[in-house]
């Protein structure tokens, strides 16, 4: 606790800087003794206690590297964050872990497959990890929390202003539904351009493997790629057009040798999960509501309308119809001569 309070000070002293931090750390071996020497240099030293405070009136956790719960493939990577800050709740350290990333500005499609991974993956365990931004990595997030999963989105700033602004509502949602907003800059820390990429290692750091969608040349996400790569986790690139600007880079990163996937059933062979699991684990997940109609639709064995599920099962129409929707996008039921079947 002593060394996570005095860590905030001198991650606030430095504005977040990760190199200043690690000569810091080399130096002085602890940060008690770390914050002791920047305030023998500074004017104005940081106050330990009053950054605390910022931490506590924002609901934001830090655990440090040391910490048992840090998160383990996050603590393997070479230049891991020496502390991350937290608002919401982290999975266990043994949960599996998926990162879903690519263009901000991402087509219609792009956005859909992003959604569809993500749902298709969140009942066999998955966590989504992505970075908040638009385009792909709010419709990975989106998608998760359809399927009631759990995200996890890293910010290349403080957690106490989301950026970008307008996905704050998202953001809010994440760790409403048990996931969190993970940095490693302290409180106040501005996003500036290159911590976008900083934050990318975490990203990838944090999963087994990396689905990167829609990667024009230059994108963000192809640094992820290369981080994921040089942390010895798995690339995942799904394809597209030849004459659109926005696969160029996945493309690339294919013929350099990263798997080519187009289904979220790839992903989970890529894992050695099996049929068996793969349905268990989707049992796991559906709500008493959707249980009563997937009991119906296999006792009727023909496609039925919203009316006729509602009788069978004593829903109210609409619960029927919003639970129906959520095992669409589970891939639980489809529609089929205008009913419902499974």
């Amino acid at each position: 606790m002593e060394e996570a309070f005095y860590y905030n000070a001198v991650a606030a002293a430095v504005a977040g800087d990760y190199g200043k931090i690690a000569k810091l750390k080399k130096k002085f071996g602890d940060w008690k003794n770390a914050h002791e020497a920047l305030g023998k240099l500074c004017a104005h030293p940081i106050e330990p206690e009053r950054e605390w405070e910022k931490l506590t009136r924002a609901n934001v956790q830090l655990i440090l590297f040391a910490d048992d719960h840090y998160p383990t493939l996050l603590g393997e990577i070479t230049d891991h964050p020496f502390g991350i800050y937290i608002r919401g709740t982290l999975p266990p350290r043994d949960a599996r872990f998926i990162a879903i990333v690519g263009t901000r500005r991402a087509t219609p499609d792009g956005k859909s497959i992003a959604r569809r991974f993500a749902r298709e993956l969140v009942p066999s365990g998955f966590a989504v990890v992505s970075g908040l931004a638009f385009g792909i990595d709010a419709a990975a997030h989106e998608g998760c929390l359809e399927a009631r999963g759990i995200t996890i989105a890293v910010l290349a700033g403080g957690l106490n202003a989301i950026y970008p602004q307008e996905n704050d509502r998202l953001a809010a949602k994440i760790f409403e539904s048990g996931g969190a907003i993970v940095s490693e800059y302290p409180l106040g820390s501005p996003p500036y351009p290159g911590r976008f990429l900083e934050r990318n290692r975490i990203i990838s750091g944090l999963a087994q493997g990396v689905i990167i969608i829609e990667a024009p040349k230059g994108s963000g996400s192809l640094a992820t790629a290369r981080r994921a790569l040089e942390q010895n986790r798995d690339v995942f690139v799904v394809p597209g057009p030849v004459t659109h600007p926005n696969f160029a880079g996945s493309h690339q990163l294919i013929r350099q040798g990263a798997e080519l996937v187009t289904a979220a059933e790839e992903i989970l062979e890529a894992y050695g999960v099996t049929r068996k699991e793969k349905i268990a684990a989707q049992e796991n997940t559906v709500s008493p509501e959707e249980k009563l109609i997937l009991k119906a639709l296999q006792e009727v064995r023909k496609p039925v309308d919203v009316d006729k599920i509602a009788a069978i099962t004593k829903l109210k129409a609409p619960t029927a119809n919003r639970t129906l929707s959520f095992l669409l996008l589970k891939n639980l039921v489809k529609e089929k001569g205008g009913g419902y079947t499974i």
